[in-house]
């Protein structure tokens, strides 16, 4: 990779051509699961070892994380807790207080993990989301290897390179990057 004058060589990774393919059409946004079918292939393994070739929206998911059960059953212990932290904190009872804290803390760390963007429930198990997580964790650990032997290189796609779902290289349009691999 040639950058600022500098040509950075590096081990070739998977995120590597990760990002050398968002870096080749910037201001694309690329489904995570259009990067990992142009790494592998299309096809999707099936039990049996055989591959079939599906369009992403067959590829599926188990549905939510959390089902509306399951998100009342939430909402109703936080209303609980809210009114335990009350109780003892007017009683002066910090002991009962800590441990509602530690409880609603734990409640919120799971609600959280369930949902993304917008308060969009994540899948459980989809493919997309297991994309999302390998390919960013790709990308990140390819965009640290590069800052390691070039630290303004490895600015520049940190403050540049998006990732989710939707991963896109958007540089700022005032100071272009000229790019050869």
């Amino acid at each position: 990779m040639l950058f600022a004058g500098h040509t950075v060589r590096v081990r070739d990774l998977k995120g590597m051509r990760y990002l050398a393919r968002l870096l080749a059409d910037p201001g694309r946004e690329h489904h995570v699961l259009d990067l990992v079918a142009a790494e592998t292939g299309p096809g999707v393994p099936v039990d049996s070892g055989q591959v079939v070739d599906l369009p992403r929206s067959a590829v599926g998911d188990a549905g939510g994380i959390l089902d509306a059960r399951a998100k009342e059953a939430y909402r109703r212990r936080l209303t609980e807790i809210d009114d335990d932290l009350e109780q003892a904190r007017a009683t002066g009872d910090a002991e009962r207080a800590a441990q509602a804290d530690a409880e609603r803390d734990f409640l919120v760390r799971e609600l959280a993990r369930a949902f993304g963007l917008s308060g969009r429930g994540r899948g459980a198990a989809s493919a997309s989301e297991r994309a999302r997580v390998g390919v960013t964790r790709a990308i990140r650990q390819a965009m640290a290897r590069i800052g390691e032997h070039h630290p303004p290189l490895g600015e520049h796609l940190s403050r540049t390179i998006r990732t989710g779902t939707y991963c896109a290289y958007s540089p700022d349009p005032h100071a272009p990057a000229g790019w050869r691999f």
